[in-house]
């Protein structure tokens, strides 16, 4: 039955990347009076044995790298899941690796460059500093190396850098959480942000995104402070928030890690039962502690998704089909109502991949 769904998953994703296809294959304009119609036929055949002659050779290499933001979270390990399923499903070979802390973009820079040295056929990229990746996406471009972006957009206006990005609408998504947490609070209540590495482009539009929701509601938004989406630094941070606050009503953080942290803060002040935490990701850890009663929820990512469409993505572009330029991964509100399903789903696609 698992096989028959990645099926239709396959072919629905095909049909999403590839667009309307096509062979992309003319013949030169030629007149009558220059060729006779024997040496168009023989020009015709020549030009074919040559472009079948240009694929084969292109989808020789069949070895893609997957370089992920880092390696230290659930999130990153669905991901890592999808893009295992992809490869296997096309018969390519995919690396999956990654630097151990998100904040490390040197680390992660370097990766970038060791795999274009080792002339892998493309490169599914999540930069962890959108600003500071630019450059090693460059030195991939500059060796023909394709590079598909997921997760979270490069911070540069050459879009000519990278052939497709696939990601969630951080901006939108940030929003929709915070409006989960809205329809649970009144007028005047207090909430505080937990954010990621101040920088990075996903966690300021999960911010912004929240942030713009809360006012417009008349939440009052008490602190705004960066855990790196570290868990140990988010109770540290959450400590400090409770401190200055202690009539907090709601805490909504960019990531679940820093969500997971928040909550054991509040325990450990006993004040978990009156301030409502929200995470972001739909990781393992958050599902378990949103099925335990812990958690109020998680704006749940595709993350799956993301790693397969990717490696997707990278195929097409390997074999010479259009890829869409930009493609939203889409997102879903995990709490106590719909955990249980969303687990099966998760846990019955990680099987697949062998995870």
């Amino acid at each position: 039955m698992k096989k028959r769904i990645l099926a239709v998953i396959v072919s629905l994703t095909l049909l999403v990347l590839a667009g309307c296809g096509g062979s992309g294959s003319e013949e030169k304009e030629t007149t009558a009076a220059e060729t006779t119609a024997a040496e168009t036929t023989a020009a015709e055949t020549t030009a074919a044995e040559t472009t079948a002659g240009d694929a084969g050779a292109d989808t020789e290499n069949k070895n893609i790298s997957v370089i992920l933001m880092a390696t230290n979270s659930d999130y990153w390990h669905m991901v890592e899941a999808g893009a295992k399923i992809a490869g296997a499903e096309f018969g390519y070979n995919v690396t999956v690796i990654g630097p151990n802390s998100e904040s490390d973009s040197v680390g992660q820079s370097n990766m970038v460059q060791d795999a274009v040295n080792n002339k892998v056929a493309a490169i599914v990229l999540a930069p962890n500093e959108p600003k500071v990746l630019v450059n090693a996406t460059q030195y991939a471009k500059d060796a023909d190396v394709p590079v598909i972006i997921i997760d979270t957009n490069l911070d540069t206006d050459d879009d000519t850098l990278y052939e497709s990005f696939i990601g969630t609408n951080n901006y939108a998504a940030g929003k929709a959480a915070a409006e989960y947490l809205i329809e649970r609070l009144e007028p005047g209540d207090k909430v505080a942000i937990i954010r990621g590495l101040v920088g990075q482009n996903q966690h300021d539009n999960r911010s912004n995104g929240a942030q713009e929701a809360f006012e417009a509601n008349d939440i009052e938004v008490v602190a705004i402070q960066p855990a790196d989406s570290d868990r140990g630094k988010a109770v540290n941070v959450m400590q400090n928030i409770l401190q200055n606050n202690p009539d907090l009503k709601a805490v909504y953080c960019t990531n679940d890690e820093m969500a997971l942290g928040a909550y054991q803060a509040l325990e450990g002040m006993q004040l978990q039962d009156q301030v409502l935490t929200m995470g972001f990701d739909g990781s393992f850890g958050a599902l378990d502690s949103i099925e335990a009663g812990k958690l109020t929820g998680s704006l749940a990512q595709k993350p799956i998704d993301e790693g397969y469409l990717g490696v997707v993505a990278a195929i097409n572009v390997i074999e010479g089909k259009p890829v869409e330029k930009n493609v939203e991964n889409g997102f879903e509100i995990v709490d106590k109502d719909n955990v249980a399903d969303f687990k099966a789903d998760i846990d019955s696609r990680m099987e697949e991949a062998g995870k």
